[in-house]
């Protein structure tokens, strides 16, 4: 028996030995398909290669329309999607009571009674004043009479003026309802098209609570985030390539219109701008596209060329998913030149 447990016990400790060698072997050893690495970034203001960064297109502007005073809406004369002009209406809301006390104040604004019947009181204690001096010149009034006519005349006189400022007042509270009337329709700040209805028919607003977005696609706009490697080579101005990720939408030429000074301290990047010309709303905001940086600093970008139909057939660099920062070179390798 206990030569039996002796023989197990031997058994067991020979197989863990053997065991090692096997674990050691397989951790140590390489992968079977090692992933070739990229080539170290070159920076130079005569990369060929393009430096590509991917990015979305926004609206270059987006305005939230919202209601300065509570009321109710009453009707959106532009429904989603639909094209605006500069100071179309675009939201009306319930201008009933506000359009009475605009007429109110218009008709205290137009009358000037009160100032003719303050003029007329004025007019009329000047000529007794005259009449009760030449009574006093042959001592017909008493100088308590004549000193009471001149204090009469200069009350008349101030009420005058009072009725002036009053109706002056009267016309700019008229202005100020006005101007109240006109918030009850909102108006779109800039031309573009009707993105997002926040409210609908009949629905109550509040100060403050947005409305309708408005937005303009004419020009798109991009934001990239590049590694502050490329800062040289990027000036407000330059011409790039934009090309979107799906490839049933064309390539396009874009300006650099923003070149940020200041890099983020964490991540080593800094923002770029690139407005692209959507006159004929070819394209939609929210496209993802990858736009090469390589041109910047030479001469403008045909798009539409051969250069553009070599920039659409690119492979990887136009129609890969990855958002990583892709530098590539066209000079030779080592290996070419060998």
């Amino acid at each position: 028996m206990r030569l039996r447990k002796f023989f197990h016990s031997l058994a067991g400790r020979s197989v863990r030995i053997l065991l090692l060698p096997v674990l050691f072997v397989g951790i140590n050893a390489p992968a079977a398909n090692p992933e070739p690495q990229e080539p170290l970034p070159r920076t130079g203001r005569g990369a060929q290669g393009g430096y590509r960064r991917v990015g979305v297109t926004a609206p270059a502007k987006v305005a939230v329309l919202s209601s300065t005073i509570p009321g109710r809406l009453v009707a959106l004369p532009m429904g989603e999607g639909e094209a605006v002009a500069v100071d179309e209406i675009v939201v009306v809301l319930d201008d009933g009571i506000q359009q009475a006390r605009t007429e109110i104040a218009k008709a205290e604004a137009e009358s000037d009674l009160t100032v003719e019947l303050a003029k007329a009181r004025w007019e009329h204690a000047q000529r007794d004043l005259e009449r009760l001096a030449k009574l006093h010149g042959d001592d017909f009034v008493s100088s308590k009479e004549l000193n009471d006519a001149r204090s009469e005349r200069e009350i008349r006189r101030l009420e005058f003026e009072l009725a002036r400022v009053t109706q002056a007042l009267a016309v700019r509270a008229f202005h100020r309802e006005q101007e109240i009337l006109r918030q009850f329709r909102m108006r779109a700040p800039f031309a573009g098209l009707v993105a997002v209805h926040q409210k609908h028919v009949g629905e109550s607003v509040d100060v403050g609570e947005a409305i309708v977005t408005v937005v303009q696609l004419d020009p798109l706009e991009i934001a990239l985030d590049c590694p502050v490697a490329l800062a040289p080579l990027i000036r407000k101005g330059d011409k790039v390539e934009v090309c979107p990720v799906d490839e049933q939408w064309g390539p396009r030429s874009g300006d650099v219109t923003l070149v940020s000074r200041v890099a983020d301290a964490a991540s080593q990047t800094f923002k770029v701008k690139v407005a692209v010309e959507n006159r004929d709303g070819g394209w939609m905001s929210g496209l993802k596209v990858v736009v090469d940086l390589g041109k910047c600093g030479r001469a403008d970008v045909e798009v539409g060329s051969s250069r553009a139909a070599d920039f659409s057939q690119r492979g990887p660099s136009c129609t890969g998913t990855s958002a990583r920062t892709e530098v590539r070179s066209s000079q030779p390798s080592d290996e070419g030149r060998d």
